[in-house]
């Protein structure tokens, strides 16, 4: 497998994704555990994540520019998926200033900022998944060219309903539109999921394991796991609150939720065992996809937090989940920074 240059590669937004949805994590645990630092670091989360944003989009619109090239990067079966983190960040900083940008900055332009972030990330995320699954439908791609990178066009609808929730808590005279739109995205984020996780099943299983590269991508199962038990109770809980839902619905969706959590925890013990495998036979040379690692970590950490505060398990749950979250992000951002650095010796010593 080839890897672009690290400046070139696709997937520089999961460093978004995975530094905002870290901050959300640490803004959570902080109600939880009640810990000052948790709320400190989250908000420094939150504004390195922003500058992140700020500072990689050009990296992507100047993509539109080359329209022949960016026909062929989304054909890609390797890579074009990770152009898909772009709107998928965007909308995990919709829900990070909608959590952590409150406490930050005046509450009520944290909302602006995270409702125009939620409006460009979920057009832009409904438009690329209906983009990608279009041109890849086209292509010939032999199954063993199938890899975990692919859920990420069509899961990232699963965050819209997540950049929607500080909106609906705060809009009650809007919250029954917002809810049914995040149950629409819902809709799509989960169907399309199921179809896309059954290729990468039939792949795992007919073609044998993903080659190095690729075994972070294996790691991206864990997103919806999260994500769609932290959405489905939000949003009934929300919808409770104005009359849509009656408490029984809620606590039912509060038990679907943990059983996506069980098949989280289930996917990361067998994810885990190919990495130590991939390690063992030729390593796993970094590249930007490691971030496919961190945001399906802490999302599920996220869900596990979450579901903590509801059923009152053992604060130490907590405290675990949390702490191996914010570990894997520590982990890949240092990889990260020595990586950039490394990258531009070599370029200084070109010169």
């Amino acid at each position: 497998m080839n890897m672009p240059a690290l400046h070139a590669q696709p997937a520089w937004f999961g460093t978004v994704m995975g530094t905002g949805a870290t901050s959300t994590l640490l803004f959570i645990a902080y109600h939880q555990l009640e810990w000052q630092p948790l709320l400190w670091i989250s908000i420094g989360l939150l504004w390195a994540a922003t500058l992140l944003a700020f500072a990689l989009w050009p990296k992507y619109f100047r993509r539109l520019s080359q329209r022949s090239a960016l026909a062929d990067e989304i054909a890609d079966p390797a890579h074009g998926a990770m152009l898909a983190t772009f709107p998928a960040g965007v909308l995990v900083l919709a829900n990070a200033w909608g959590n952590a940008g409150q406490v930050s900055i005046p509450s009520n332009i944290a909302l602006i900022i995270g409702g125009v972030l939620a409006v460009i990330g979920a057009v832009i995320a409904l438009g690329y998944s209906a983009l990608w699954a279009s041109v890849i439908s086209r292509v010939e791609v032999p199954l063993a060219k199938i890899n975990g990178g692919w859920l990420i066009p069509v899961i990232m609808n699963l965050l819209v309903p997540l950049a929607l929730l500080p909106l609906i808590a705060e809009l009650p005279d809007q919250a029954r539109m917002l809810i049914a739109v995040g149950f629409m995205f819902m809709g799509i984020g989960v169907l399309l999921f199921v179809a896309v996780f059954t290729l990468l099943i039939v792949r795992i299983a007919t073609q044998g394991s993903l080659p190095g590269p690729l075994v972070p991508s294996l790691w991206i199962p864990l997103a919806p796991a999260g994500v769609f038990g932290i959405a489905i109770v939000r949003l009934f809980q929300e919808g409770a609150v104005v009359g849509l839902f009656s408490d029984e619905l809620v606590v039912i969706a509060e038990v679907v939720a943990l059983m996506a959590i069980g098949f989280g925890l289930w996917w990361a013990i067998f994810a885990a065992i190919d990495l130590h495998r991939a390690r063992k036979v030729g390593g796993i040379p970094f590249h930007l996809g490691w971030w496919g690692m961190v945001f399906p970590v802490v999302a599920l950490a996220t869900s596990i937090t979450l579901m903590d505060q509801i059923f009152e398990f053992p604060t130490l749950i907590a405290i675990v989940a949390v702490s191996v979250g914010f570990g894997v992000w520590s982990f890949v951002s240092v990889k990260t920074l020595a990586a950039v650095a490394a990258e531009r010796k070599r370029a200084a010593s070109r010169h």
